[in-house]
């Protein structure tokens, strides 16, 4: 899986901490394909290994997948602030732990871990809510220009661009191929059986 998914955090030494902390005081629990996360209000899951998907809540729309370490939780008034949600996709290994045991001070020998737990998910909220404004902000060319860009630099892409793009974003088909189709025309992009070979050039921030 991903390490960190551009997040920045796996090469932070807070962060790494954090991880080895849960790892040592949480309980590894593994889920399969489809099951319920069932964490309760007071409890994090910290996902090790395998795929979570997460999704916008408005229309079910794909964003990415939970990074090496990324804190899921399912409290209701948390998850109210925030547009979306978590779906297990494939085997996985997640490791629950008390949210109270970031900062209980018998246990935490270093007062940064519960800070370090904090900044992760107020990163993960702005950072996933950016990407929910940009693909359903009404400017469709910024979501395509976003998506191409991040679909370069997956290490394993299961589909076409086309359909990498439409699974992430409400765009009409037409719409995608057409400017698709343009990027290419223009020597932006090169593809090769509807997926992307290369980005010849920047991509414009208009077309």
């Amino acid at each position: 899986m991903q390490k960190d998914a551009d997040y920045g955090f796996s090469d932070n030494d807070d962060f790494n901490e954090l991880i080895d902390f849960i790892k040592i005081h949480g309980r590894q629990r593994r889920y399969s394909k489809g099951e319920s996360l069932d964490l309760v209000d007071t409890e994090a899951g910290f996902v090790i290994d395998g795929r979570v998907g997460v999704y916008f809540k408005k229309n079910d729309k794909f964003i990415d997948y939970a990074f090496y370490g990324m804190p899921i939780m399912e409290y209701e008034k948390m998850q109210a602030k925030h547009p979306f949600y978590y779906r297990i996709e494939s085997d996985v290994i997640i490791v629950k732990l008390p949210i109270a045991k970031l900062f209980d001070p018998s246990i935490v020998q270093k007062s940064n871990n519960g800070l370090a737990f904090i900044s992760v998910i107020y990163s993960i909220i702005e950072r996933l809510s950016a990407a929910f404004e940009v693909r359903h902000g009404g400017n469709g060319y910024s979501a395509i220009k976003e998506l191409i860009e991040l679909y370069q630099q997956e290490e394993k892409v299961s589909q076409g661009l086309a359909s990498y793009i439409l699974k992430r974003t409400c765009l009409s088909n037409g719409y995608v191929f057409r400017i698709l189709a343009i990027l290419k025309e223009r020597n932006y992009i090169e593809m090769e059986q509807g997926r992307l070979k290369k980005i010849m050039h920047p991509l414009p921030d208009k077309i």
